[in-house]
């Protein structure tokens, strides 16, 4: 009953929100989504050549990407499914727009696996989707069995700590008594917020959040009806838990473990360590993307160096054999996900992909398929026993003269990891400064001079957070109804009179304690500990 409630919560949002909102005429240049060809991640998964027609599933495949996997596979046989009929239609037109004829679509609830397409699949795309789902495993254990035996399942979740921020705005929304059912409450939301200081860090992640421009991003991003980030740790238990194991990170070079695990002097850990890592440091910079293979696949297979399919010999639609030809003649720019910035095509390097020759720049610009194990090198997962616990205590009320200011409480996690967890064997966070001190990337600027990230948050504040660890531990609260702030009812009179001067913003009635956790998401950002009693 729970599932399928959730299900109908969530069908009903997609409905009126269909997602992504993207313009129907909006075209994708038949050489950019190189990365999304079933032959591309088979290689990097080790699987070896990908069969000329592959299958694909797009499980949740929303507006968009039934066509962007159309244009990057134009041979494969593709299976659009989504739980909104809504976002079909729209898949469905896009596809007919752009002459994109080889996609079938249907409705399917991955609850019910008796909604799914029938057979096995080379590829299956399910992107944004399980941390929306009332029992991911269930989903993900389904999707394994509908794997080919070399087959690949592209998998993108949220990450826990990265997107606390996000979370903290959707309480913000829940607070205010805004939801997806309105129509005029995106826009309600965007106004709120966007009338925060501009010092504020919950109004630096909603402004920078490119969703937040149109009303169906603002649904799916801060009013959500019940989507959850996963851990690096997480994942990595998920992933196993359902027979599968990574066989490519779909990250920047910066979120890649093997590379992170060198730089960081964490070469004897394991992937799922390294990745909550950066997420909990806030140097991720990315949702979690992996390409996965079964626990029974096949060994990994490395072949000969071949330029990327899309790159190479004549075998194309006249499009694109129109847009190579322009690469060959003056050679361009072609976008990466994988990447640190696009890749730089020059036009004997076009011409030499059209021979069938692999050149060093298209080694480097990942447009090679075969001449070496992409796959990473460290052990997949071990499991961190205590990280329920530690999740508890970093999501805590703590209460004190000095306490933890609840609104930076992911950056307190990074500060505090080490200290409450000894057998991690991390070193302490002196330590783990010195080690960041070449990699972090650290988000503040002006007017923002804390609170984005650890790093920097740290830098600014070294003294205090080394005497927070220094101390004792501190009482902790049930609820906000349970504490009171220093000039308690000034905090209360300030939120009460916020409300006052919205009064275009849901009249619903808001308890002392709600409205405490009121005035510390709105007013306390100017602060790295409160006095809570």
């Amino acid at each position: 009953m729970a599932t399928q409630s959730k299900s109908a919560v969530l069908r009903a949002q997609y409905e009126a929100w269909p997602y992504p909102h993207v313009p129907l005429l909006a075209s994708l240049p038949s050489t950019h989504p190189f990365e999304l060809n079933a032959a591309w991640l088979w290689d990097r998964c080790g699987s070896g050549p990908a069969p000329a027609r592959p299958r694909i599933w797009i499980a949740g495949c929303g507006t968009f990407q039934p066509y962007a996997f159309a244009v990057a596979n134009p041979q494969a046989e593709i299976v659009a499914t989504d739980l909104s009929e809504a976002s079909l239609q729209i898949a469905r037109r896009r596809c007919a727009l752009h002459r994109q004829k080889h996609v079938a679509f249907a409705p399917v609830d991955l609850a019910e696996p008796a909604t799914w397409p029938d057979g096995q699949f080379d590829v299956i795309e399910c992107y944004g989707v399980l941390m929306n789902l009332a029992d991911p495993l269930a989903a993900l254990r389904g999707l394994r069995e509908r794997l080919s035996p070399r087959g690949v399942l592209r998998l993108m979740v949220y990450p826990h700590w990265s997107r606390q921020r996000v979370f903290q705005l959707q309480r913000l929304a829940r607070l205010l008594g805004l939801g997806a059912r309105e129509r005029h409450h995106p826009a309600l939301l965007r106004q709120f917020v966007r009338g925060l200081p501009k010092a504020h860090p919950l109004r630096w992640a909603f402004t920078t959040y490119a969703d937040s421009r149109n009303d169906a991003g603002v649904v799916d991003g801060f009013l959500h009806a019940g989507d959850r980030g996963f851990t690096g740790f997480q994942l990595g238990a998920l992933l196993r838990a359902a027979g599968l194991a990574p066989g490519h990170w779909f990250h920047r070079p910066w979120g890649q473990p093997d590379v992170m695990a060198e730089r960081l002097g964490f070469a004897d850990r394991d992937q799922s360590f390294v990745l909550n890592y950066l997420d909990l440091w806030q140097e991720l910079r990315s949702n979690f993307v992996v390409c996965a293979r079964r626990f029974d696949a096949p060994p990994r297979e490395v072949g000969p160096e071949v330029p990327h399919p899309l790159f190479a010999g004549s075998e194309h639609p006249l499009r694109h054999r129109l847009r190579l030809a322009r690469l060959r003649t003056f050679g361009g720019r072609v976008p990466a996900r994988t990447q640190d910035g696009d890749v730089v095509l020059q036009a004997a390097d076009a011409r030499a992909a059209g021979r069938g020759a692999a050149t060093a720049s298209l080694r480097s610009g990942g447009l090679v398929l075969g001449g070496r194990d992409h796959g990473p090198c460290l052990p997949a997962h071990v499991d961190f026993a205590a990280e329920d616990e530690f999740l508890r205590h970093a999501a805590s009320l703590r209460v004190g003269r000095r306490a933890p200011n609840p609104l930076y409480a992911p950056l307190f996690a990074a500060f505090e990891l080490a200290a409450r967890h000894p057998e991690l064997r991390l070193p302490d966070l002196e330590t783990q400064l010195g080690r960041w001190l070449p990699w972090a990337d650290p988000l503040e600027q002006r007017p923002i001079r804390f609170g984005l990230s650890p790093y920097g948050t740290c830098m600014r504040f070294r003294i205090n957070v080394q005497e927070h660890l220094a101390r004792g531990a501190l009482p902790i609260a049930a609820g906000w109804d349970d504490v009171r702030l220093r000039d308690d009812a000034g905090w209360l009179g300030r939120v009460r009179t916020l409300l006052r001067d919205h009064p275009d913003l849901p009249a619903r009635p808001h308890s002392n304690g709600e409205l405490r956790e009121l005035a510390v998401l709105l007013f306390a950002h100017d602060t790295l500990f409160l006095p809570i009693g």
